[in-house]
């Protein structure tokens, strides 16, 4: 008992709000913030031509409140830090620029290719609608960043940021990747009784290892999460393009 004792003094408030808080925001944006979820839960909208959208968009909309909104609050009353000490501003912005502006120009040939893989046209995009017109795209596109504002802040701003001070910052992006990658991995969703493991592409999870580390070196390097954050966006939005594109449902 008395190390044990000895274990949780030497947990310190931000480690412990930092490292408790992801855990809990995580796993409920897993259950309650997935799209199942709003099927299940909001069944005026099952017979709705847009559900397609509106199931997504809330677990969009779920994850920029759980991953963002959330860890903004605790940041700034419990811990009273500031936000751009977690990531939030330009930071560095001419190196990451450069890493934004390179790294897009490298990613064109590799998306094209992905969008041919059967499996991400597949899964891509989550909301079909977007194939529908340009305006969709577009719309969907919008709804789709505030998910990637509330993951990059989550796992490359509130943890790596958050844990860094005591973990060092090798420690702290190989925690980040961890559990970013056991994101794509699967969940489990209960949909009438029924439960579906819903998981990502091998390869989009493989390649989400690649990322964790590079994006948590570049938001600790630019200070920053601005800079990987419009890089995962495009890349995303460069997949859901691409895989309408290769499948014939490009805005038809």
């Amino acid at each position: 008992m008395q190390e044990i004792k000895k274990y949780l003094k030497e947990m310190d408030l931000k480690t412990g709000v930092v490292g408790i808080g992801s855990i809990v925001l995580i796993t409920l944006w897993a259950y309650q913030g997935h799209h199942s979820f709003f099927v299940l839960h909001f069944p005026s909208f099952k017979d709705s031509p847009y559900l397609n959208f509106l199931e997504f968009a809330y677990m969009n909309a779920a994850a920029f409140i759980l991953w963002l909104c959330v860890p903004a609050l605790l940041i700034k009353f419990p811990l009273k830090e500031r936000f751009k000490d977690f990531g939030l501003g330009l930071g560095e912005w001419k190196f990451g620029l450069k890493f934004l502006l390179l790294g897009m120009a490298v990613m064109i040939v590799p998306l094209y290719f992905t969008g041919k893989n059967p499996e991400f046209i597949a899964e891509y995009p989550l909301s079909r609608l977007a194939g529908k017109s340009p305006a969709w795209f577009i719309l969907w596109e919008l709804s789709y960043l505030t998910y990637y504002i509330g993951f990059e802040f989550m796992f490359r701003g509130f943890l790596l940021f958050g844990l860094r001070p005591k973990t060092g910052a090798w420690v702290a992006i190989l925690i980040e990747t961890m559990i970013s990658t056991l994101i794509h991995i699967g969940m489990t969703a209960h949909l009438n009784g029924s439960v579906i493991v819903v998981g990502k592409p091998e390869m989009e999870t493989l390649s989400a290892i690649v990322a964790g580390l590079v994006f948590g070196a570049i938001a600790l390097r630019t200070r920053s999460i601005v800079w990987p954050l419009l890089f995962h966006w495009f890349v995303g939005m460069g997949t859901d393009f691409f895989c309408l594109y290769h499948s014939g449902g490009l805005w038809k």
